[in-house]
């Protein structure tokens, strides 16, 4: 799996620097709500996998790339190793659905 672009609303490095180091030097870090930039460059990279709001999810969808819904991860109980598995299944199913229909 190759991490291609991070987006958030609001950026605040200095909360979030050890993680931001912990990201790939080809990662986009992006912030704000240009939401149209970053939909051309998610188009342009293709992705295997794009998580991403509600609003999103159908139009892209509809455009052959695969998506999960953000607020899954939200109401998702993973707590520690013990449920790494059920977090690890959330991005696994649209990968495994799109292979199941390409049969």
């Amino acid at each position: 799996m190759e991490l291609v672009e991070v987006g958030t609303p609001y950026l605040d490095r200095l909360l979030i620097e050890a993680e931001l180091s912990r990201l790939p030097d080809t990662a986009q870090v992006s912030e704000g709500q240009d939401v149209e930039k970053q939909l051309d460059r998610c188009r342009e990279a293709r992705p295997d996998l794009t998580v991403c709001g509600l609003g999103l999810a159908n139009p892209l969808e509809a455009e052959g790339l695969r998506t999960k819904w953000s607020i899954e991860l939200v109401f998702s109980p993973v707590h520690g190793y013990e449920q790494a598995g059920d977090l690890a299944e959330l991005f696994a199913r649209p990968l495994e659905r799109a292979q199941r229909l390409a049969v």
